[in-house]
């Protein structure tokens, strides 16, 4: 049966996750209508910041328990060109309940390009994709 999470007490301050992908074709901002911008698209970014976060955490959630973003804020500063190595690192900087807050960078083979800040929240599973059902019905 779907419960309440409480207070997340497995997750700890410095945890860390990390993701590390080679800048391909679609990864590029040209395929997100950004037309001739052949490097690494920022909504990449993004998704390689939350998998980075999520790869954190994820061994210490109970069974049951996912985490969902709920604020992330990037600053994108260098680009990288396609067929570049990028790694992405994501450290736990606070748990407050619930909330986990996260410090992110990310790195190609020449230097830093991206840093970004995350919150997720721990979740009941059932509980929350029970909610996402009812919203569902309302879908034509």
């Amino acid at each position: 049966m779907a419960g309440k999470v409480g207070f997340v007490s497995n997750v700890s301050v410095g945890q860390i996750g990390s993701v590390e992908h080679v800048v391909r074709p679609e990864h590029a901002a040209d395929r997100f209508e950004n037309a001739g911008v052949t490097v690494l698209a920022t909504p990449v970014l993004c998704h390689w910041f939350e998998s980075a976060a999520v790869r954190a955490i994820a061994q210490e959630l109970e069974p049951g328990e996912a985490s969902v973003g709920t604020r992330i804020s990037i600053e994108h500063f260098k680009a990288s060109p396609v067929g570049m190595r990028v790694r992405v690192e994501s450290r736990v900087v606070a748990v407050d309940g619930r909330r986990i807050t996260f410090e992110a960078q990310a790195i190609d083979e020449t230097e830093l390009v991206a840093r970004s800040t995350h919150e997720r929240f721990v979740v009941d599973l059932e509980r929350f994709l029970a909610g996402v059902e009812v919203k569902s019905s309302h879908v034509p």
